[in-house]
């Protein structure tokens, strides 16, 4: 992500960015010590759209202070 934004990792932490997901269950985190997007834990799809043959999970990442 700190890539991907063109941020170094300072930069994420000072403007406390942070992944808002859509739903009730968090299923990604930032990690600010190394700027990777990464999972809670292990996403069991059937569980999350078992009807849907393309399973899609929403988020965002928000960044506080300007760019």
């Amino acid at each position: 992500v700190a890539k991907d934004l063109g941020l170094q990792l300072p930069a994420l932490k000072d403007r406390d960015a942070h992944v808002f997901d859509t739903g009730r269950t968090r299923y990604f985190f930032l990690d600010l010590q190394n700027g990777q997007l990464s999972m809670m834990e292990q996403v069991d799809r059937e569980e999350i759209c078992a009807a849907v043959a393309k399973c899609v999970l929403n988020f965002e990442i928000l960044v506080n202070r300007p760019m």
